[in-house]
């Protein structure tokens, strides 16, 4: 991730933006909104076209002002059904501020309501992909980027088109031969489009990539348009067959998901926003495991280069942020801003190398000197920190009680699970079946290895111990600070801090110690020495605390996505042993209907909302809300074809 370019902008008398880059106008300044239904909505056969499907999406070249949504989204709550979901995907190279946004959008009243929803959701311009969930069930997915790149980078299958780039003559860029045969693979058979422009070259290109484009009427002065379906074209050979997404079912239907930490219960509510019957299963109960602790911290874990990793947690803070913030609930979610200290020469140098990257907005993140540090928050340092003035506090129970609602919840062991025509079958270790379910999804962190279909995966249990010091033993916090271990402030008075990192092995102790309460708190005072004087007056043998245990996986990357079947993985992509890229490999085979989500290590909080979002899209075949690259790097195949390819 990184910066966009802004666009530089003049404005008309009437309140209409004009693009200096390119020389064109956002919308007619005669009734930009009559056109916009005229030639998008009109030109696509709308609200006909969605009349009857449970999802619906819509693809648009140039987001601009988002006045195709709003009309889009007007039209959608006048006319769908309560089960239906809008998908509104939008490529944008030069995103408006939230500012601009809401000045443009000024000039509709009669949209106000919707725009207003819109400017409050609307994320501040960096590169990736960005999925906000609004009202009626209309899911906008805005892709933050030149357009040839987002859309190769992009998955997911189009239902309609709106071609509404700057003009041919203005912006070539957004009419080349290499964005309509993107625009063809993203479609299939019956794809509808239209645009306002009947450019020759324009109307050739569609033609070549397989469009049936066809001039009518246009608006007002525009005597036409173009407007038509997409007739099929030459099949788009898939590059990594290993990380194909399964078709999903012609249907939604039941699903059970095992596991009521972060990851199930996320994935609980993502489904059910999807539509999904959903059926949770644990057997100790709500957050029983590492998902219980008192507090957790929501805070992105940045690289200091543009690894998948760093981009991942960068766009997975983001969504969470954005996700939780909506809740507007300081009992669930308390953005008390987490300042990260660096504790080395070699860490400051990192910490600078990270502010540069831009991985995150400017209101998202901040490199603070040591002299900065000592002003805003009262802490002596000699060296750098990174402030994070979004991120915060999360308390467990409550948030998890609010994801479940009232979803059906079963307290149940599952010990097998058996795959046949009619669906999934869950056996528990008292004898009681549960199904069938159409699919199943696992996020039951270290125990999912448990289950023969996907014991392949190296999920490491790794324990941590919290430690909770008495209230007034240490000092309130301004933030919530990071320096190898945290520390945070409790609404109490006691302070949360921590955790050990401790490999096991077979043996899974469930109590505290006093070695581990007391590795805290040397640990605690190596990385805030500010804080050692108070520490040295804690007895660790009076300390309350609690053990869990996280899974980790070796990449130190969470996975989710559709689980491989490990025997016929090694049999169909044999072939990479020796380095055979190009073989005609078949697709992804992979256990039907089951799905995972794991390996969230010490970030679950922050990453568990946006894989959720994933897995819920990936098994309702709707857009993905990650791009190709990422998508890659969290599939749980990853690990299979690396060791493939290192001959292993």
């Amino acid at each position: 991730m990184s910066k966009l370019p802004s666009p530089r902008l003049t404005w008309r008398d009437d309140g209409s933006p004009v693009s200096s880059d390119f020389g064109d106008i956002y919308f007619s300044v005669e009734d930009g909104l009559a056109e916009t239904r005229h030639v998008f909505l009109e030109g696509n056969h709308l609200p006909d076209a969605w009349s009857g499907a449970h999802h619906f999406t819509i693809g648009e070249t140039g987001f601009g002002t988002g006045l195709n949504f709003l009309s889009t989204w007007a039209l959608w709550r006048e006319t769908a059904q309560p089960h239906q979901h809008l998908h509104y995907v939008s490529v944008e190279g030069f995103p408006l501020s939230k500012a601009e946004l809401a000045r443009a959008l000024a000039k509709w009243p009669e949209l106000e309501a919707l725009s207003a929803q819109l400017c409050a959701r609307y994320p501040e311009p960096v590169r990736g992909t960005h999925l906000l969930h609004l009202a009626d069930n209309v899911h906008l997915t805005l892709l933050e980027d030149d357009a040839l790149p987002a859309l190769r980078n992009f998955s997911g299958q189009i239902d309609a088109w709106f071609l509404d780039g700057f003009s041919p003559s203005a912006n070539p860029d957004m009419w080349s031969s290499d964005l309509f045969g993107e625009l063809a693979r993203l479609s299939h058979v019956g794809t509808s489009f239209a645009t306002f422009t009947v450019a020759g070259a324009v109307r050739r290109g569609l033609a070549d990539a397989g469009f049936d484009a066809q001039k009518i009427k246009g608006h007002g002065r525009k005597r036409e348009m173009l407007a038509g379906i997409f007739k099929g074209g030459a099949p788009h050979k898939e590059m990594r067959p290993w990380f194909q997404i399964p078709t999903p079912a012609p249907s939604l239907g039941s699903v059970a998901v095992l596991g009521a930490g972060i990851a199930g219960m996320s994935t609980a509510r993502a489904l059910r926003q999807h539509g999904f019957e959903v059926t949770l299963f644990d057997a100790q109960g709500i957050g029983a495991g590492a998902s219980g602790n008192p507090a957790g911290l929501i805070m992105p874990r940045l690289a200091a280069d543009e690894s998948a990793d760093g981009r991942l947690h960068a766009a997975a803070y983001l969504h969470t942020e954005r996700f939780l913030s909506q809740r507007d609930d300081p009992d669930i979610f308390h953005a008390t801003g987490v300042l990260q200290l660096a504790r080395t020469k070699e860490e400051a140098g990192r910490f600078e190398t990270i502010s540069t990257l831009a991985h995150l907005p400017d209101d998202h993140m901040q490199f603070l000197s040591p002299q900065q540090v000592t002003a805003q928050a009262g802490l002596p340092t000699k060296f750098p920190a990174l402030l994070f003035p979004k991120a915060g506090v999360v308390y467990p129970k409550p948030l998890l009680e609010w994801l479940i609602a009232d979803a059906e919840f079963q307290i149940a062991e599952i010990a097998t699970l058996t795959h046949s025509d009619s669906g999934w079958l869950l056996l528990d270790r008292d004898g009681r079946r549960f199904g069938p379910f159409d699919q199943v999804v696992l996020a039951n962190g270290t125990g999912m290895t448990a289950f023969n279909e996907v014991a392949h995966l190296p999920v490491e249990p790794i324990q941590g111990q919290v430690s909770l010091a008495p209230a007034g033993a240490l000092p309130p916090l301004a933030y919530a600070l990071s320096a190898g271990s945290y520390a945070i402030s409790l609404p109490d008075g006691r302070t949360l801090f921590g955790a050990t990192y401790t490999r096991t092995g077979d043996a899974l102790p469930t109590e505290p110690t006093r070695a581990a309460h007391q590795r805290n708190i040397a640990a605690l005072g190596e990385g805030l020495p500010f804080l050692m004087a108070p520490l040295t007056r804690l007895d660790p043998a009076s300390l309350e605390g609690r053990v869990a245990y996280r899974a980790q996986v070796p990449d130190r990357i969470p996975f989710a996505g559709p689980a491989p079947d490990h025997a016929a993985y090694l049999s169909s992509y044999d072939r990479l042993r020796h380095g055979d890229r190009f073989a005609d490999y078949p697709p992804a085979p992979c256990h039907a209907g089951l799905f995972v989500i794991g390996g969230l290590g010490a970030r679950g909080f922050s990453t568990s909302f946006l894989l959720a979002d994933l897995l819920a899209a990936e098994m309702g075949g709707a857009p993905l809300p990650l791009g190709q690259d990422l998508l890659d790097a969290v599939h749980p195949a990853r690990f299979i074809i690396r060791a493939l390819r290192k001959n292993a």
